[in-house]
């Protein structure tokens, strides 16, 4: 017996790159910091310490702000512009931490 019916057409995914996937990963790494510092400097102000500081907490939000934004171009463009969004979300992360963890 000979099938009579053909497979439907596949689409074509779009291909996914390392790069994209690592800076996703760090955009995620950046918010999952920011929630950490923010509830640290929550527990600490409570419990009569100084603290990181809320200047600290307020760099870490707006750099997780920036590389979720940064992510979420370079996840709906293609080509050149992805590439550099992702290596921009790999340059906030690093500044970030260059600046406030380890300077």
């Amino acid at each position: 017996m000979t099938k009579t019916m053909t497979e439907p057409a596949r689409k074509k995914t779009p291909r996914r790159s390392v790069l994209r996937g690592a800076s996703g990963a760090v955009a995620a790494c950046v918010v999952i910091l920011l929630l950490v510092v923010l509830v640290s400097q929550i527990f600490f102000q409570l419990q009569g310490y100084p603290g990181l500081g809320w200047l600290a907490v307020g760099a870490h939000a707006v750099a997780a702000a920036i590389a979720v934004l940064l992510q979420r171009a370079a996840d709906r463009r293609t080509g050149v512009v992805s590439a550099l969004a992702s290596l921009a979300v790999l340059l906030d992360a690093a500044l970030m931490l260059w600046l406030y963890w380890w300077s």
